[in-house]
């Protein structure tokens, strides 16, 4: 009996995860930044190096992609510009406060003087400040 229900776990398990990772995700970059800033990004996974994009003001980089059999697929992206380092920032995950304001799909950021801001697209599809780089520069 035991046996049996845990058989069904396992495969209930698995028909979940396979539903989630057949999903395609969408990460946009806006270089919102003040006049004659080069947004430098390299945004990559654990699997995938997406590579290096210079961003003009107006510009966007943006990827799709499914996440991984268990769901841990995590984006970030190193950030620069100015000859400065502005750090190295999460801009795809399913922890569930990025992932609700994505809408659980599309995550739209854009990188502003102050930071970078995330589309709250549950809530009335505003952008928020998430990382603040003031500390940084």
């Amino acid at each position: 009996m035991m046996r049996g229900l845990f058989f069904k776990l396992v495969v209930m398990t698995v028909v979940a995860v396979n539903q989630c990772s057949g999903k395609r995700y969408h990460v946009d970059i806006t270089n919102n930044l003040s006049p004659n800033n080069v947004l430098n990004l390299h945004c990559r996974s654990k699997d995938d190096d997406l590579g290096k994009h210079a961003l003009a003001v107006g510009g966007d980089f943006s990827f799709s992609f499914q996440v991984s059999l268990f769901g841990t697929t995590t984006f970030w992206c190193d950030v620069n510009w100015g000859n400065i380092d502005r750090g190295s920032y999460v801009v795809f995950t399913r922890d569930y406060g990025l992932w609700e304001s994505c809408d659980y799909k599309n995550c739209f950021w854009s990188a502003r003087d102050d930071g970078l801001y995330l589309m709250d697209i549950p809530h009335g599809r505003r952008y928020k400040l998430v990382y603040s780089w003031s500390s940084m520069s």
